[in-house]
């Protein structure tokens, strides 16, 4: 298995060095355990960092000064970052130097990873990298609160203004991932962890069908091509669909279309996009040799296009590339939409934000009851512990007149009832 880029990702935060440190996991193949990505782990709290398995293609650095976190505050993420920005900036240069492509993995939301976004994109701008980055950005579920999805919103506010000066921005849609997960028996941490492991496999994935499989027909996406949609302005939807290479049937096209327009409709890592503003598209389609053969023609590469055109018409083309790779009685079809806007689930986020805020405008109005309540009362103990005192004392109250009869200091439990 050969890949066409050689990716650098680079986490921040506990979410993206989470992502970063899955992404460096990832292994060439089955039977080739080499780790062809590099990732740089930049975080403020130490125990998260530690908790990552090392491996030789990963580097950690910790923030000092800010070991215990920035508790999800974005100028104090920043404030971390800036403080070891040249340390940092010399580790970047120097640890990425033969990569193609880098990717910034944050988790939008926290303090540091948050915080530390747009001065790390800075940085990679105009320290050499400039038109060979882009970003994966993974976006809260709605119910996260006000502050995670404030933080998140004030960054993707100026990343909106910055965005077709970058390169291809990946969105992964925690609020999607868990609701595709919802059927599962996982752990929060297991659930993570395969959500990971599923952005960092489709990364690879698309980037080892440009250079591992050979190409059926005339058409070859290849690396350069790839490399040219990463390096796109705009949001990157990805889709992903593998059928049965028996329940194709080539005279009834809805055996194989449902599925692959279900798959772009979807999307694997976020939905919710206007494909129609899409500056480019590509599929890459794989089957084995004997169902290249009987699926690769005409006809079926004309459905795809059509669909293609049908979605993005303002395009030029709409490539369509066919391999032979070696999982037998499988097709796997990938579809890559670039310079995308972004998906729906970020205007979703804004009303969510609005509603709580909102609610909490409400609340801050409401009338005490408790406060009127406990203005109101006033505290009789002085008066009680007086009068106990007196009951409790050997000598008679001033007031009662003298008498030799010693009195019983608790004669008064006789009047109780």
């Amino acid at each position: 298995m050969n890949i066409s880029l050689k990716y650098g990702f680079w986490g921040l935060g506990m979410g993206g060095t989470s992502i970063a440190h899955a992404c460096a996991g990832i292994k060439l193949s089955a039977k080739n355990a080499q780790r062809p990505y590099t990732a740089l782990l930049v975080n403020s709290n130490e125990m998260d960092l530690l908790k990552l398995p090392d491996y030789p293609n990963t580097k950690k650095m910790i923030l000092l000064g800010y070991e215990r976190g920035v508790g999800r505050d974005i100028q104090l993420g920043q404030e971390a970052f800036n403080t070891h920005k040249v340390v940092i900036s010399e580790t970047v240069q120097s640890y990425f130097s033969d990569r193609d492509y880098i990717f910034i993995s944050c988790g939008l939301g926290g303090g540091t990873g948050t915080g530390a976004i747009i001065e790390a994109i800075r940085l990679l701008h105009t320290t050499g990298f400039a038109g060979r980055f882009g970003l994966l950005l993974t976006l809260p579920r709605r119910n996260e609160g006000r502050k995670v999805l404030d933080n998140a919103l004030q960054r993707l506010q100026v990343i909106k203004r910055a965005m077709q000066g970058l390169g291809a921005i990946v969105v992964v849609d925690n609020e999607k991932l868990f609701q595709t997960g919802l059927n599962k028996n996982q752990s929060v941490e297991d659930f993570m962890k395969s959500s990971n492991r599923h952005v960092a496999r489709l990364l690879h994935d698309l980037n080892t069908v440009t250079a591992s499989y050979k190409p059926y027909g005339s058409y070859h996406f290849d690396a350069s091509e790839w490399l040219n949609m990463l390096k796109t302005g705009g949001c990157l939807h990805i889709g992903k669909c593998t059928l049965s290479a028996q329940s194709v049937d080539l005279a009834s096209p809805v055996t194989y279309m449902d599925v692959l327009k279900q798959s772009v409709l979807h999307g694997e890592l976020s939905t919710g996009y206007d494909l129609q503003g899409a500056t480019s598209s590509a599929v890459s389609i794989v089957a084995d040799s004997s169902a290249a053969k009987k699926l690769f023609t005409h006809s079926f590469v004309e459905q795809i296009q059509s669909f293609l055109h049908e979605c993005t018409p303002i395009l030029n083309e709409n490539p369509v590339a066919t391999y032979v790779g070696d999982k037998p009685g499988q097709v796997t079809i990938y579809t890559v939409f670039a310079g995308l806007n972004f998906p729906n689930s970020v205007t979703e986020l804004t009303e969510e934000l609005a509603e709580l805020e909102r609610k909490a405008q409400e609340r801050s109005q409401q009338t005490d009851e408790i406060a009127v309540a406990l203005a109101g009362f006033k505290s009789q103990g002085k008066k009680e512990q007086v009068d106990l005192e007196a009951l409790l004392s050997d000598e008679a109250p001033s007031s009662a007149p003298d008498t030799d009869t010693p009195k019983d200091p608790f004669s008064f439990l006789d009047n109780l009832k």
